[in-house]
């Protein structure tokens, strides 16, 4: 059983992990890229043999123009709960970021 607990709450750390490190990269992207519909910005990337779904989604755009933009995260790897991660920021048009 133990075993059975520490190899889910390695993929869960593995899963944050990639989250934090794939969502700083997306931070980078452009607003006007992170304008488009989630079908056309989502990806899947294979890290550490691990194939894994990033869907990309500014799902509200506040009064401002800035976008809150949500990274879910999703492998089919066994984690201790069923919600995945995801990392969420706010784009503004000039390009800069906040939380």
């Amino acid at each position: 059983m133990k075993a059975y607990l520490a190899n889910r709450r390695l993929n869960r750390q593995f899963l944050r992990r990639v989250a934090n490190e794939v969502g700083k990269e997306i931070e980078s992207w452009s607003y006007e890229t992170l304008s488009r519909p989630a079908e056309d910005i989502s990806f899947a990337r294979v890290i550490e043999g691990v194939s894994v779904s990033f869907s990309v989604e500014a799902y509200h755009r506040n009064s401002a123009g800035d976008l809150h933009v949500c990274v879910d995260v999703d492998a089919k790897i066994p984690t201790l709960s069923l919600v995945s991660p995801s990392y969420v920021f706010w784009k503004r048009a000039d390009g800069s970021v906040y939380y």
